[in-house]
């Protein structure tokens, strides 16, 4: 695959991951995109969607407050890391808490508030030496590749669905045998070999998640989280993750054919109203025989709470 032109259906999901990431995140009472991407098989179609994704640069700089809880990058201990804010000595500069010779800028700094409830003393792992001199040399990056990855790691790729072992075996294949088809940046960072991806309290210490329909059932922190965009690997697993995870970020949810839930949603997207931002994602694209998007809108509701593993979720649009 190596030395092939890139196919005409990678460029296509390239196009779409990047356009849903460049979407605004939407807060509660407003309508949120839901893209359905149907495929004739849906095998490698996640990871080109994340490629296009991570092409547009997220905005998470701000001005950090003192005293609140973020996850951030820490060098003192070289990883990213939940951390408390300061007055520092130096006039617009804030100190780590307990950490008074850190600094940051007081004005513009990647950070990312901690919702309450979320694990305290959360453990991340520092980069492997091998990727940090991979982001050192990312263009224009060579001295401040911290601050660029910690940008990507607060807003992150998520993926749902099952089989997280065969979505990582895919990614890792495609990294193999086609890295053509990824731009160096996505190269970089889809090379974390870090096993703690799918590892729900890991969630802001990694460009990109894995995880199962039920990792928000009973974990309302992490229903708070905002990732800059959600990938369902099926119908099913849209049907059955909780309705408040993750649901102000934009959404792509493939339908595989080969799979019966996409005839559930072949029905679904039939009956319902385009959505509102559909010419955001379709305009000008022309997609391959056998690929078709249908949208639609869904309404950001209140944390409706905890549910067992067991409850049937509702979509009520």
């Amino acid at each position: 695959m190596n030395s092939e032109p890139t196919p005409n259906w990678v460029s296509l999901f390239t196009r779409i991951g990047e356009r849903a990431a460049a979407l605004p995140f939407t807060e509660v009472g407003g309508s949120a995109l839901r893209a359905v991407v149907s495929v004739p098989t849906g095998q490698f179609a996640t990871w080109q969607l994340i490629n296009g994704a991570f092409g547009v640069a997220p905005s998470v700089n701000m001005a950090p407050s003192i005293g609140v809880n973020y996850s951030t990058w820490n060098s003192k201990l070289s990883r990213m890391d939940d951390c408390v804010f300061e007055p520092h000595r130096i006039k617009d500069q804030l100190a780590i808490q307990g950490h008074a010779d850190i600094s940051v800028p007081a004005t513009n700094w990647p950070v990312a508030e901690v919702p309450a409830g979320t694990p305290t003393q959360r453990s991340g792992a520092a980069p492997r030496p091998t990727l940090r001199d991979e982001l050192r040399e990312i263009e224009g990056q060579r001295l401040t590749w911290m601050k660029w990855y910690a940008s990507r790691c607060i807003s992150p790729i998520v993926v749902i669905g099952d089989g997280r072992e065969y979505l990582h075996n895919q990614r890792k294949e495609l990294l193999d045998k086609a890295p053509n088809w990824f731009t160096h940046e996505s190269q970089v960072l889809l090379s974390e070999d870090s096993q703690q991806t799918s590892n729900p309290e890991r969630m802001y210490f990694h460009p990109f998640m894995v995880f199962s329909p039920g990792v928000g059932n009973s974990r309302p922190w992490l229903r708070s989280m905002r990732p800059r965009l959600v990938i369902v690997t099926s119908w099913s697993s849209y049907t059955r993750k909780h309705r408040s995870l993750f649901a102000g970020a934009p959404h792509i949810i493939l339908a595989n054919r080969r799979v019966s839930s996409s005839l559930e949603a072949a029905e679904f997207t039939a009956q319902s109203t385009r959505s509102d931002q559909e010419q955001e994602i379709t305009n000008g694209l022309q997609p391959q025989h056998g690929v078709f998007v249908k949208t639609f809108d869904e309404q950001v509701l209140i944390d409706n709470g905890d549910i067992s593993s067991d409850d049937e979720i509702e979509i009520d649009l």
